[in-house]
């Protein structure tokens, strides 16, 4: 969304709470179509509390760790682009008569100074026109208007600059994951309506895209780190221990069946959250609406039951996000665990390597 200028090519770079995710694509055009190779691809952990909750707390931490995976996987390309979420981000849809682009530009200004629940002087605001539905008979303009903190922003900036890299744009995770859905799901973007659900250390992003256009965006304050610190008071163990069990590690002194109840509360209590977002996505308009389709990603979605969870919870057919699903690369040139066993993690750096920053 908000664009700085520069170079074309461009290593999405996901600045996660748990760990930082790179990935690197080449494009290129066949038979009029856009095709995709992973180029590079890159994960590293950050220390505890490096980024608590969507604020980078530790910067030397988080500029080490960009350096170090950059190095680690010999990424040469120093261009990249960031993303953002969580409360400090504020994606509204507004509708507007159809006007000239002068016009369209005051009217933006001001539906954000009353619809953001911010100073506007702190944010910088970017819009998108979205294209209208087949449904539609209207001559508005359907517009998504998208605000971040000018401080959450330079929060951010600041740790790519002193990594020396080159920022070039800082995009919205939900808009990464739209891109990259786009991409791997040709044959189900245009005419399904999926929702996609990246759990997330700290912050679980929501989209629900309807045929192709994007119609409601929800960051939940929820993920590994709230299941860990949940987990960890009900059962009087570690961090680390909880962190073994959810990766299926027996823990000694803690029965299996006390675990599996702990976690089935936090799972729970995450779907009464999703639900509620659904809820007010099917009664937003008079006609019906139901999701065709829902796409787990993010570090959570590797808990071996979750698909089977959402099933049950919503009678909706549910997989894991695969944002290499339609992109291709070399067996050979990479470690397997990226596209095997990790794929659902690289949802968001993935659709940010795809963006275009014209020269």
């Amino acid at each position: 969304m908000f664009g700085l200028g520069g170079d074309k090519e461009v290593v999405g770079l996901d600045i996660g709470s748990h760990a930082i995710k790179t990935v690197g694509l080449r494009s290129k055009k066949k038979e009029g179509a856009e095709q995709y190779e992973v180029k590079k691809i890159g994960y590293e952990f950050l220390p505890q509390d490096a980024i608590v909750e969507g604020t980078i707390i530790d910067s030397p931490a988080v500029v080490e760790t960009i350096k170090m995976v950059f190095d680690e996987n010999k990424i040469s390309n120093k261009n990249v682009v960031i993303s953002i979420s969580g409360n400090s981000v504020i994606i509204k849809k507004i509708s507007l008569p159809n006007m000239e682009t002068e016009e369209l530009a005051e009217s933006i200004i001001w539906e954000a100074k009353h619809n953001i629940p911010y100073p506007y002087e702190e944010t910088n605001v970017d819009y998108s026109i979205l294209k209208p539905s087949e449904s539609t008979k209207e001559k508005n303009l359907d517009i998504l208007l998208v605000a971040a903190k000018k401080d959450k922003i330079a929060n951010y900036s600041n740790v790519v600059h002193q990594a020396k890299k080159n920022l070039k744009a800082i995009e919205v995770d939900v808009f990464a994951l739209q891109n990259a859905f786009e991409i791997n799901y040709p044959e189900i973007y245009s005419g399904k309506t999926v929702a996609i659900i990246n759990l997330g250390s700290n912050i679980t992003n929501t989209v629900i895209i309807e045929k192709g256009t994007p119609q409601l965006f929800r960051d939940l304050s929820l993920g590994g780190a709230y299941f860990c610190e949940n987990i960890s008071k009900d059962l009087n163990v570690s961090f680390d221990d909880v962190e073994k069990m959810l990766k299926g590690i027996p823990v000694e002194g803690v029965p299996e069946d006390q675990f599996k109840n702990a976690l089935n509360l936090n799972i729970q209590n995450a779907l009464g959250e999703v639900e509620k977002t659904f809820d007010f996505y099917e009664a937003g308009e008079k006609s019906e609406r139901k999701i065709d389709l829902i796409l787990l990603s993010g570090g959570l979605s590797k808990l071996s039951n979750l698909p089977k969870d959402f099933e049950q919870k919503f009678n909706t057919k549910t997989e894991i996000f695969n944002p290499f699903r339609n992109i291709y690369y070399d067996e050979k040139k990479f470690d397997s665990m990226y596209f095997e066993e990790m794929p659902s993690l690289f949802g968001v750096a993935t659709g940010l390597a795809t963006r275009k920053v014209e020269k």
